[in-house]
This record gives structure tokens, C-alpha cells and sequence, in this order.
């Protein structure tokens, strides 16, 4: 979008904000063929000049002039078929693409969506599960699904009644994480969490298991919900204020079987720490267990909640400020102080909100606005379907579905229609294709959920699809953005080969442009001179007497910078009257002079020759004299173009614009 932006700027024509209009379709402006409406001039116009802010009328006429240069150079394009080249369609489908998403989601939903995330991000949950995991692709209804529900409506009722949660865990989650796990050759022992999972906040976990987590009280238990691995129950056991990204320092003892002694140690380290006997810094690096930690003073690398243990985070939200240092907390691997550093809070709404929106984007909570909006989309284009079609679909799929290997033509008898979308029929032979290219391997799973899910997936394609199609017709806003774009493109384009590019490598054209117009690139009258900045006064003295004696630049500073940089500092040049401050205080003439500057600076300044004014050449002015030969090229081209093309302004319509 880089070259699309750099345009729009440099004609004033960038995209901003979306002004709603009503259309006006009286024709303002005629150029050759094209007709060209009062909304379409509005538009532009008051995307960049505001008309609720403008007093001057004739403003709108240099505009109306400005809007005419750009109509012709556009029309110019199109003449010459750039709207018509590859590189042209693929850009501005492209562009499509992107400009067309807003359009395809609810933007209501997706405003409480951003506003559900930003809040749950200001607290930090912790919680437990028990889950029943089942395939990804079967039906609720499934035999082993209603038993995997069923279940643990029983395993909560014990929970209810007082049994614990995490031993429940323990002896029925398919998490395996849940149980202790014994050492083996490729792996150490490890201690199950009795389903606890920590802390987390907003974005961390898939979108059903967070809604859970942050809807349930805390001390309370959910009803068995669902994801993508299977049914699960939630047990909320803490609500913390955000930590957001956390900097601490921590020092560890160890307490492999000898947990009082552990605990013991890390009680004397704290009250040395807090008598000031010793640093928390000192002691991390005397005393740490964890001695990747314990030589950088105990620094741990910033991290999120959900990379500690939760007692570890626990101890952290419990210290009252930045410096603070924890009472001793006790985490599977020992006893640790903890002293925090530093923390990033999540910043303020409207600062986060470019984030958050990329987050919402590529989460699966952005389906929620995308399904109100295809139901909406549904109600508009009057969608119909037909189930028992639908229903006739199931017969001829088998389990080669599971192995992406079912084929289209298991299908060909079958030519109903399966829904009906703005007065246009999509078959049972059109899904059948659909099923052929989007079929993915899965080991488990029904038919029925396979086929349903991708029918799901048709239709709301489909929907959307036909919506896209239809956003010039019927959205004036979206077909004046693609405008825009289709416009600007090819602006870029033509004026690129027409004066940008050909400016620039036209030597031949802008000598000749320089000689026609030489008399705007003369240097005024300049000296060539030598600037020398001193240190004190005795090294002035040296230099002065070497300057007089004819000694060259280099050979100056090589002898009196021998024992010091600092002694002489210099620069060599051709110099205006207002491009430097020493030489315009010299007197202009041949020879040495010190110049004093105010703050005890000394400079001695060298006029080798005085030089009168005269033509500058291309290499002396090649940048001022190619933006200049652009603007040439430009006004060139335009009059040829209003020769080319007969512009008519219809000036009663235009009129009662202004008025």
C-alpha cells in the first residue's frame, strides 16, 4: 500500500474517514465520453477540503480545476490501457479484498467484541479443568459425545458436593497433565497439576474455554462447555488484577526432601535482605539454587503470567510496588524471594486499540461478527434453503472423507438445489465440488458433522461472496473508495512513466531545460574557504602561523591533532552569503582571519579564492532542477491533454454547488 499512500499524498488524495452522502446523480462534468456526477466531485471534495469548513466559494472552483487535471490524466490512462494490464488488476483486486472486509462483518458486534477483550485483559484468571476429549468433527448428538457430556455432569455433581476438584482431575480428565507422571529414558518425573492451568488472560486460550473461565465466579464450577478438543469442566479458583508483562528478580533454595531446612534458609536470606545486610542482588548471586538466574542477581527475562507457576504469580500480585520484595513462596521446585523489577500494564483503550484489533482479527472470536453479518446478509438477498436435500447429501459421502480422498462424482446423480441466494440457485453438484476441494484428513469423526460443518462453510462463503459482489452497486461509499483506488492506481502509473521516471533519467532533457532556464540556478557570489574550530588560544596561535606559511588542510590538522583529536576540528567548502554563520563574520578576502564566536570559541578561517556569480551546473543542482522539470513536464503535459479531450462543465449545476 506504500506506493497507493505516496500518491495520495502527493495529489491530495488520500483515503480517510467515510463521509455517508446522499447521491446526486445530475452530471457536473463531461470529459471526451465520460460523464462524470455531482456525488463523485463531492466526494473527493469534501474528503479534502470539508465543506462544512469552507467560507471562500472560489474554493471550490480551484478545485473543480484541480479535480479536472485528475480526471484527464485518468482518462489519459484508460486510453492507453494501463486499466487493462495484469499488474493494474491483480493490485487493485488486492486492494479490493482488503477494502471490502469491513463491509463483511458486523461492525456493532465487533465494537462489543473489541470492548469483551480489552476488559477481560485487566484481570488475570486462574483456573482448573476437568476434560472429556472427543473428535473435533463429531456431532453433539453422537452416541460417545452425549456420553462424554453426560460424564461429567456426574463428575461435577461430586464436585458440588464437597469432593475435590483436582483429585477428580487426577482420575478422570483425558488431560494428561492432570496426573503424575513417573520418570523415563526420554523423560524426568513430573508432578500432575490436578487440572490446574495457572493464570491467563484474554487471547491465551480458545474463545469458548475463555468465555467460560471469565463468566464463571470465582469458587464456582461451569457446566460442561465445549471446544475444538472436547468438553470440558472450568473451575475458577482466583480473579487477580492484570499483571500484564512482568520483570522480576527471584532467588531460589532448592527443597529436595529437606523442606524445612529450605524454608528456614529463606527466611534468614530475607531478613538479611531487609536489614540491609546485604543486597537482594548479592544474595541472589550468594545464595540462588537457580544459578542461570543467580549470576545476573537473580534477573529473570520479562515473561507473561501464563510462562510462571501459578504460586509464582500468586506471590508476585501480592507485592505492593515496583522494588518490592515477596514473603517466601513455595512452588514445586522450592522456596523463592521474588523482588519485581518492573511491569507493563496494557495501555489505555484507544492507544491499544490498533492492537487489540489485529488480536480479535486473527482470534476466533471475530466468527461472531462475521455470522451476525451473513445472517443479516441472508435476510437481505431472501436466502431459502432446502434441508431434505441436505438430508439426500449424507447417502453418498462415505468414510474416504476422513482420508481427503472422496470424490465429486459420488454425487453426479444428485442436481437439487440446496439454497436459494438472491434469486440464484446453489445445487447439491456445486457443494459436491465445494466437499472434493475442502475435505481434510481427520482419524475420527461422523459424516454427518463432516458434511454439516462443510456445508456451514459453503453457504456463509457464499453469502458473503454475493454481498462482495455487490458493494459498488449498492453501497456508494465502498464504490467511491474503489474508485479511488482504481483512479489513484493509475495515476501513480501515468504520471510516473509520464514525468516522475522520465524526469529523472531524461539527461538530455534537462540540460536542455537548464539552459533554457539558467538564469534561475546562479550561484550568488561565493568564497572557497577552510573553517577551523580551536581548542584554546595557544593552538590558534600554532595553526594561524601554519595557515600563513600555505601548509594544506590535511597537513594542519595531521600536526596539531598528533597528541589530541580535540585540538582542531574543520570543514572545507564553497560558501553563500547565509550558509554559514563563521564565514559570513569573515571579511571577504584572501587570507587568514580569527573569527570569535561567543562561549570562548575560537575559529580561523581560510579564504583560499573569492568567486563571483555564475551558472550552476546540472551536477550542481541536479535535485532542484529535476523537481523544477517535473512541474515543466506537468503543466506541458496537462495542455496537451485539454487539447486532447474537450472538457464541459456544466455551470448551472456547478453554480448551485458553490451557492
Amino acid at each position: 500500500m506504500k506506493k497507493f499512500n505516496l500518491l495520495f499524498f502527493a495529489f491530495f488524495w488520500f483515503v480517510s474517514a467515510i463521509f455517508a452522502q446522499k447521491e446526486d446523480t445530475r452530471t457536473l462534468l463531461t470529459i471526451g465520453d465520460e460523464k462524470i456526477t455531482v456525488s463523485q466531485f463531492l466526494y473527493v471534495f469534501d474528503k479534502n477540503n470539508g465543506r462544512a469548513g469552507v467560507d471562500d466559494t472560489t474554493s471550490m472552483s480551484d478545485y473543480l480545476d484541480l479535480f479536472v487535471n485528475f480526471r484527464l490524466k485518468v482518462k489519459e490512462a484508460e486510453e492507453l490501457g494501463m486499466d487493462t494490464s495484469k499488474s493494474f488488476t491483480t493490485e487493485l483486486a488486492g486492494y479490493r479484498t482488503q477494502l471490502a472486509q469491513p463491509y463483511l462483518v458486523d461492525k456493532d458486534v465487533n465494537e462489543v467484541l473489541l470492548e469483551e477483550a480489552y476488559n477481560r485483559l485487566q484481570y488475570n484468571i486462574r483456573a482448573s479443568h476437568i476434560m472429556k476429549r472427543i473428535p473435533e468433527n463429531m456431532d453433539d448428538e453422537d452416541s460417545l459425545a452425549k456420553a462424554a457430556y453426560n460424564s461429567l455432569l456426574e463428575i461435577r455433581k461430586k464436585a458440588m458436593k464437597g469432593e475435590d476438584f483436582a483429585a477428580l482431575a487426577k482420575e478422570h480428565s483425558d488431560d494428561p497433565s492432570a496426573r503424575d507422571r513417573a520418570a523415563d529414558r526420554n523423560y524426568p518425573a513430573r508432578k500432575g497439576n490436578g487440572g490446574d492451568l495457572g493464570y491467563f488472560t484474554a487471547f491465551y486460550m480458545v474463545y469458548p474455554f475463555e468465555n467460560a473461565a471469565y463468566n464463571t465466579p470465582v469458587g464456582e464450577i461451569s457446566m460442561p462447555i465445549r471446544t475444538k478438543y472436547g468438553y470440558h469442566l472450568v473451575k475458577v479458583t482466583d480473579k487477580i488484577e492484570a499483571l500484564g508483562t512482568i520483570h522480576a528478580a527471584h532467588i531460589l533454595v532448592n527443597n529436595t526432601n529437606q523442606s524445612l531446612v529450605a524454608k528456614t534458609k529463606i527466611d534468614e536470606i530475607r531478613a538479611e535482605i531487609l536489614n540491609n545486610a546485604i543486597t537482594f542482588e548479592q544474595a541472589a548471586m550468594k545464595y540462588s539454587d537457580d544459578r542461570g538466574s543467580a549470576e545476573k542477581g537473580g534477573e529473570l527475562n520479562w515473561f507473561e503470567v501464563s510462562r510462571m507457576v501459578p504460586d509464582f504469580i500468586k506471590g508476585i500480585s501480592e507485592i505492593d510496588s515496583i522494588g518490592g520484595i515477596s514473603q517466601p513462596i513455595e512452588t514445586e521446585y522450592g522456596y523463592h524471594l521474588i523482588k519485581l523489577l518492573d511491569l507493563r500494564k496494557t495501555p489505555p483503550y484507544n492507544e491499544y486499540l490498533p492492537e487489540l484489533k489485529t488480536k480479535v482479527a486473527k482470534d476466533s472470536r471475530s466468527n461472531k461478527s462475521r455470522e451476525v453479518a451473513v445472517e443479516r446478509f441472508k435476510k437481505e438477498y431472501k436466502f431459502k434453503e432446502y434441508p431434505k436435500a441436505l438430508q439426500e447429501f449424507y447417502s453418498v459421502v462415505d468414510s474416504s472423507i476422513f482420508e481427503k480422498n472422496w470424490k465429486a462424482t459420488a454425487a453426479s446423480s444428485l442436481t437439487k438445489p440446496l439454497f436459494v441466494l438472491n434469486k440464484k440457485k446453489f445445487t447439491q453438484k456445486q457443494f459436491a465440488a465445494f466437499v472434493e476441494s475442502n475435505q481434510r484428513s481427520m482419524s475420527k469423526g461422523t459424516i454427518k458433522y463432516m458434511i454439516h460443518n462443510l456445508y456451514n462453510q459453503w453457504v456463509t462463503q457464499m453469502v458473503l461472496n454475493e454481498k462482495s459482489s455487490n458493494l459498488e452497486k449498492e453501497d456508494f461509499n465502498f464504490r467511491m473508495l474503489m474508485n479511488e483506488y482504481h483512479d489513484g492506481i493509475l495515476l501513480f502509473n501515468i504520471s510516473d512513466e509520464k514525468i516522475w521516471s522520465k524526469a529523472i533519467s531524461d539527461t538530455v532533457g534537462l540540460s536542455a531545460f537548464l539552459n533554457q532556464n539558467q538564469s534561475n540556478y546562479m550561484w550568488k557570489p561565493r568564497v572557497d574557504a577552510e573553517i577551523y574550530r580551536v581548542k584554546n588560544d595557544s593552538i590558534a596561535h600554532i595553526v594561524k602561523n601554519y595557515l600563513n606559511a600555505g601548509m594544506p588542510l590535511d597537513s594542519v590538522i595531521r600536526l596539531t591533532n598528533s597528541n589530541s583529536s580535540l585540538n582542531v576540528g574543520f570543514e572545507r567548502g564553497k560558501y553563500e552569503e547565509g550558509d554559514n554563520t563563521i564565514i559570513d563574520k569573515a571579511e571577504k578576502k584572501v587570507g587568514v582571519q580569527r573569527i570569535e564566536n561567543g562561549d570562548k570559541l575560537i575559529f580561523l578561517v581560510r579564504i583560499n579564492q573569492l568567486m563571483e556569480a555564475s551558472p550552476k551546473k546540472l551536477s550542481e543542482a541536479r535535485g532542484l532542477i529535476t523537481a523544477d522539470y517535473q512541474n515543466y513536464l506537468h503543466d506541458e503535459w496537462i495542455n496537451s491533454l485539454r487539447q486532447k479531450y474537450t472538457v464541459e462543465i456544466n455551470q448551472k449545476v456547478f453554480d448551485s454547488l458553490e451557492k
